[in-house]
């Protein structure tokens, strides 16, 4: 009987698929060190945010197989998994449409002051709506800086608002994005004409933030950014101080840098941003898609039926 641990709460989907096929499913918690000393007894290993580094890889004297529940893994070392030729497998295009929707809610949220309205009318003060801060989206610019899956259903939701939509993304040739869109050359350039910019970009290898106080003094006073990708992708004191300055500039984000952002964590003070707990893709029908995709993962890879496009590391098989 293969061993499957599952380091934090997934939907039950997937453990229900691989019980039924009479593996071991434990499921630990990945909020203290208490599951290290059991990972020596598993074969497989469904992981969300945990670190997969040296250590645990050193402590997994089994481990076979890691199943990625979601498309990102900066949290593993690839190459330290490398070196134990250990795949590792990710969920493939599940969550778009959940993160896509999350990143519209955002903007209206931002753009018709639904968190603030909120608020004031529980404080009694219905007069608030005489100060007309709301924002219509339709004729709005949008910047959405990435063009993959998940920025691509942004662009065209965003259409459906009537906004006018550009595309920056320098892994994509210009003449792959549609002519629907304005396609940008340079992310330098007119950043200022932009009510909304939306990142959509993986995760920021470089160690230096894409989004810094040089980035953000281009673009307008009354701009609105949004981030349902990477926390690392904004220097998050460049924001702060930013948004400290600029009352009318606003911030939605689901991603934080690093996560949870701690209590003390001054964005959480500021009424100039919404904020989720990296739940863009966390809906009910994703949550079940996710689990089932990790789940198959794993019973594909013990039947020699491995789904080639969802193997990060193909270098060590192929």
């Amino acid at each position: 009987m293969k061993k499957v641990l599952v380091l934090g709460k997934i939907h039950n989907s997937g453990l229900k698929f691989l019980r039924n096929l009479s593996y071991q499913v434990d499921e630990l918690s990945d909020q203290d060190d208490g599951y290290k000393e059991k990972l020596k007894i598993y074969d497989a290993l469904i992981v969300k945010m945990t670190k997969v580094d040296t250590e645990f890889i050193n402590l997994s004297k089994n481990l076979q197989i890691i199943a990625r529940h979601g498309v990102g893994y900066n949290n593993v070392d690839i190459n330290v998994i490398n070196e134990k030729k250990i795949p590792l497998f990710i969920i493939g295009d599940v969550n778009s449409t959940s993160v896509s929707e999350h990143t519209i809610a955002l903007i209206l949220n931002l753009a018709k002051k639904i968190n603030y309205y909120d608020s004031q009318v529980r404080l009694d003060n219905f007069n608030v709506r005489n100060t007309f801060q709301s924002r219509d989206l339709s004729g709005k610019k949008i910047l959405i800086y990435g063009y993959g899956r998940i920025g691509k259903k942004v662009a065209q939701l965003c259409k459906f608002f009537n906004m006018e939509v550009s595309i920056y993304d320098k892994f994509l040739s210009l003449d792959k994005i549609p002519n629907t869109f304005k396609a940008l050359k340079n992310i330098e350039e007119n950043l200022d004409i932009f009510d909304f910019i939306t990142l959509h970009i993986p995760y920021n290898n470089s160690g230096e933030s894409l989004i810094d106080k040089s980035f953000l003094n281009k673009l307008s006073k009354e701009c609105s950014i949004i981030n349902t990708s990477r926390g690392d992708l904004i220097n998050e004191n460049d924001l702060l101080d930013h948004l400290k300055k600029n009352k009318n500039f606003n911030a939605g984000l689901d991603v934080f840098d690093p996560e949870p952002p701690s209590k003390n964590n001054e964005l959480l003070k500021l009424d100039n941003v919404v904020l989720t707990p990296h739940s863009a893709a966390y809906t009910e029908e994703c949550l079940a898609e996710m689990s089932m995709h990790c789940a198959k993962n794993i019973n594909d890879f013990f039947n020699n039926k491995m789904n080639k496009s969802l193997l990060v590391n193909k270098d060590i098989y192929f």
